[in-house]
Formats: C-alpha cells, sequence, structure tokens
C-alpha cells in the first residue's frame, strides 16, 4: 500500500511501466471533468473508473482483493475512510476472474482517510475496504483506476 498527498504522486514512477501511465494521465488530466463509467487509457492494461457512492459503516462493509489489478484511489468529492487488512483474512465470497475480486474478513490492521488531496495505491493481494463513511453516511465521488501489475 502507497498512501499520500496527490502532489507527491510522482515520486512513485518508476514501480512499473503500467503504473508510469497511471500517473501520466493523473498528472496531465482534470479528474473532475472525466465521465461516470470507465475510461480507457491503455486498454485493459490501465482504465479508470468514474463512480458515485455513499459511504457507509464499517461492519456493513467487507474487505477485498485483487489479483490481475492493482488499484490507485482518489475521491473527487467527498471523503472516505479505508481500512487495510494484513492477516487472517476469511474469505466469504471466492475470487472472481471476471471481476478481478473476491471478498474477506478481517480485522482492520490500520486505516487512512482519503479527499480529492490524497490518493492510496493497493498493490494485487492487499486486503482493502474502501467506502467507510467517517461519521455518518455521506455521498462521495471517486476515481479508481486499474493498472495490470506488470
Amino acid at each position: 500500500m502507497i498512501y499520500d498527498c496527490l502532489a507527491n504522486i510522482e515520486n512513485y514512477r518508476g514501480i512499473s511501466s503500467h503504473l508510469d501511465t497511471a500517473i501520466q494521465f493523473i498528472t496531465s488530466n482534470d479528474l473532475q471533468t472525466l465521465p461516470l463509467g470507465r475510461t480507457e487509457i491503455d486498454g485493459n492494461n490501465v482504465f479508470v473508473s468514474v463512480m458515485e457512492a455513499y459511504t457507509k459503516p464499517a461492519n456493513e462493509l467487507l474487505f477485498e482483493t485483487h489479483t490481475q489489478y492493482l488499484d490507485i484511489q482518489i475521491d473527487l468529492d467527498g471523503s472516505e475512510l479505508l481500512e487495510v487488512a494484513l492477516d487472517h483474512l476469511e474469505e466469504t465470497t471466492p475470487y472472481c476472474s471476471e471481476r478481478d475480486i473476491a471478498f474477506y474478513k478481517a480485522i482492520p490492521s490500520s486505516a487512512c482517510a482519503l479527499d480529492s488531496s490524497k490518493f492510496i495505491i493497493f498493490m494485487t493481494e492487499e486486503a482493502h475496504k474502501p467506502c467507510i463513511g467517517a461519521v455518518s453516511e455521506t455521498p462521495i465521488k471517486k476515481c479508481v483506476f486499474k493498472v495490470t501489475k506488470s
């Protein structure tokens, strides 16, 4: 996991070529102007999904992992908490390759606050729980970049 201020995202170039493509897109485009839904950046190697959702209490959500793609998450409007679980995952929904996702119950190891000035990168297989409301259910608009791990 990488958690930092959006102003520092350039510091993470060089980890992988596909991550570099996503960082280039983030720094060269106004993310607020992206349409809802999927926008392809480099075919299935790098794309972004913009979505609107409501945050929920942590106990109503599950941890998720991905095998094919790492996530870069940035809130465009609103804010949320994200929890991370490092171990003792109890699978609730087996991995679905079509959606690149599996779900788990776990005890959180840490939490991060996300808003429009920050970003978080979850590497493949890192269990994370997004869309947690800090105080109550609130609307958020966010973009999730999917980046192949190679």
